[in-house]
């Protein structure tokens, strides 16, 4: 979720905890907010950011109880390590990203507890041989999950098949990072406090320009991984196992005899059937 006010974020947990029918279920919220670097914010509302050390936000992850899967945290700032660190030992997985970390700052983080990086190249300090930033620590090291927007818009082919090629289908996985207008017709769309628009064939840009999110479904991501040069059984690990592994949803990620039966049928890289738990729940023939 977007940064956002802290009754904004508590509403959007309420729909959350109500489910959503006999469609697809959430597992949890992802704060990509507020503790991020006001210099890495891209789309995110600068006045409703704040510091990892601000006591608003454990309060406010506290208080959603287990809804909160995924923190985001950019780790250079004020209190940055000591969040991952209380996040890691909440059982909720703290992501470095939106974050202008040095390598060392992005090692401080991962050595603290962070198990993720959210959405790897983008809002963040780009690869440089002199300062590698978090790019350079989450391809050199083994243990971190990478986050990565197959757009083909936020990376770049070439650049998704090399942390493809470093990382492999244990360590990536592949996310929409889609706003509210996916799926729907171009147009102009709210996100958090702004307005993104959306025109035929390309991603969501703020007045200004910048990148507000993805239209991108999680079928297309898969479709463009396998166009970019990913194999079929890797490009359906980074959309299933990989993101279940981490996020610790032990029931689901697999085909096996007693696990939860949550699967999609995709026919010439399109989403066919939908069963969640068992039940059929959409199908387009």
């Amino acid at each position: 979720m977007i940064t956002a006010p802290p009754e904004v974020v508590r509403a959007a947990a309420q729909v959350v905890a109500a489910g959503a029918g006999s469609g697809a279920q959430p597992v949890g919220l992802h704060l990509e907010g507020p503790a991020i670097s006001p210099n890495r914010a891209g789309a995110h509302d600068p006045r409703w950011i704040v510091p990892p050390g601000d006591p608003r936000v454990r309060r406010l992850v506290a208080d959603l109880g287990g809804l909160v899967r995924v923190v985001t945290v950019a780790p250079e700032q004020p209190g940055g390590v000591e969040l991952v660190r209380w996040l890691a030992g909440a059982g909720v997985v703290a992501s470095v990203g939106h974050s202008d970390a040095t390598y060392q700052q992005a090692r401080e983080a991962f050595e603290a507890g962070a198990g993720m990086v959210t959405h790897l190249f983008n809002a963040m300090r780009g690869l440089h041989h002199r300062e590698p930033g978090v790019v350079g620590a989450a391809l050199e090291d083994g243990a971190w999950v990478c986050g990565l927007v197959a757009d083909g818009v936020h990376v770049h082919p070439a650049a998704f098949r090399l942390a493809y090629r470093l990382l492999g289908p244990e360590r990536m996985a592949l996310v929409t990072d889609a706003m509210a207008a996916a799926g729907a017709a171009p147009g102009r769309y709210r996100l958090g406090g702004a307005l993104a628009t959306v025109l035929p064939g390309e991603a969501p840009r703020l007045a200004d320009g910048t990148l507000a999110g993805t239209v991108l479904r999680m079928d297309e991501a898969v479709d463009n991984a396998i166009r970019w040069g990913v194999p079929l059984r890797d490009a359906v690990r980074m959309a299933t196992t990989t993101p279940a592994r981490v996020l610790r949803l032990e029931d689901r990620g697999l085909l096996r005899p007693g696990l939860r039966a949550d699967l999609c049928v995709l026919l010439e890289g399109r989403a066919a059937l939908t069963v969640v738990a068992g039940e059929v729940v959409w199908e387009s023939f």
